[in-house]
């Protein structure tokens, strides 16, 4: 059992839900952020407890058996900090391309949209695959065979079930990190700010395109 508590970190109750823990984490991040005078330990202490609980497999472990996996939550967070980092740099990229003056671009604001856009793709990626997972055992029960040797058809849809619910997490987790980019994104107010945060979180271990933007601004 761990004595870490991340509802208590966020002051958040049990039930709060995905909304409230992101606009705590958001007060809290503001009030403990280097950038604006808080201290590196209490603001990582923030971070880590809403890597906990917006990650579901990690807020389900906690929930459940109080455990948190440390190593799990860490890998998310940097999983968030490289979707960030590769955006900004297919925004900057972009903006180069076309001309633009940098100092008129607002980053934060492309950035939004495109994870608005990669969620709303997820979104409708994980109700297909629901529809599909759901249609596949529809068929799998109207299969039947008149002896007891091995169903073949059913054998397979059974692969195929496998096969759809393992995508299915996968679309479920780049929900849950694109939800969580977009939580960050908007706790910040210039991309400077925002990838100084990033470089803290990771512990020096951020993604080496989001230094160098930190450090270049």
């Amino acid at each position: 059992m761990q004595s870490f508590d991340p509802y208590a970190v966020l002051e958040l109750a049990r039930t709060a839900d995905e909304d409230a823990v992101k606009s705590a984490y958001r007060k809290h991040a503001r009030l403990t952020h280097p950038d604006r005078g808080g201290e590196p330990a209490a603001f990582m202490t923030v971070v880590k407890a809403f890597g906990v609980l917006s990650d579901p497999e990690a807020k389900r472990l906690f929930d459940e058996f109080g455990i948190v996996n440390e190593e799990g939550a860490r890998s998310y967070r940097q999983e968030v900090a490289v979707i960030l980092a590769d955006m900004f740099d297919t925004a900057v990229s972009t903006a180069l391309d076309l001309g633009l003056p940098l100092d008129r671009v607002d980053f934060i604001k492309q950035m939004s949209t495109a994870l608005g856009t990669q969620s709303s793709q997820a979104d409708e990626q994980s109700q297909r695959l629901d529809q599909e997972i759901e249609a596949l055992k529809v068929l799998r029960n109207r299969i039947r065979r008149q002896d007891e040797e091995p169903n073949l058809f059913v054998q397979r849809l059974n692969e195929q079930v496998k096969s759809k619910v393992e995508a299915h997490a996968t679309v479920r987790h780049r929900q849950a990190l694109l939800s969580t980019a977009a939580a960050e994104l908007e706790n910040y107010d210039s991309e400077v700010e925002l990838f100084s945060a990033l470089d803290v979180e990771a512990e020096g271990s951020a993604p080496t395109t989001a230094k160098t933007m930190s450090a270049e601004s």
